[in-house]
């Protein structure tokens, strides 16, 4: 018996070698965008976090001083913040998750969460009660309130590196 005669000529070994690259091909376009989209990943969970170290940072300064004139390092300009002078703190409810909501562009961004908030009211009026209140040393009340933290933040660039600061802070 004979065995076949297999002949390789240039053009046999040029189709092998396409056949075997067309899958790599194939991946090497998935492979980059998997890179880009992965890298996209990774700079909006550093978003993510410095949002959330910078409101962790403001409420304990905030919280630290019972007022937000001395929060300035956290906001971009004077009238951001609007919270009530009676309140002396604000404490995040950790049952509840942040809603964080970027912007199309990814330069701005909004965020909720639902909070206990401390007010202190001062008795300034002149009735019997609020009269022996004084007297004795209580001339104010403390009493909690659950309200909802509503912040808009924008992406800055200082020194070559962006950052986020505060737009706007309430309380609703």
């Amino acid at each position: 018996m004979s065995k076949p005669m297999t002949t390789t000529d240039r053009r046999s070994f040029l189709k092998t070698g396409a056949l075997v690259a067309a899958p790599l091909a194939v991946l090497a376009p998935a492979a980059a965008i998997a890179a880009d989209d992965s890298a996209a990943k990774l700079a909006r969970i550093e978003d993510e976090r410095a949002i959330e170290g910078l409101m962790r940072g403001f409420l304990r300064r905030f919280n630290g001083k019972g007022n937000a004139e001395d929060c300035g390092q956290f906001i971009a300009s004077a009238g951001a913040i609007r919270i009530d002078p009676q309140v002396r703190a604000i404490r995040e409810d950790a049952r509840a998750d942040a809603e964080l909501a970027f912007a199309d562009d990814g330069h701005s961004a909004r965020w909720t969460r639902p909070a206990e908030v401390e007010l202190l009211a001062n008795f300034a009026g002149q009735t019997t009660l609020e009269k022996m209140a004084r007297f004795q040393g209580q001339g104010s009340a403390r009493s909690l309130a659950k309200q909802r933290i509503e912040a808009e933040f924008v992406r800055v660039i200082e020194d070559g590196s962006p950052s986020w600061t505060i737009t706007r802070l309430m309380l609703a």
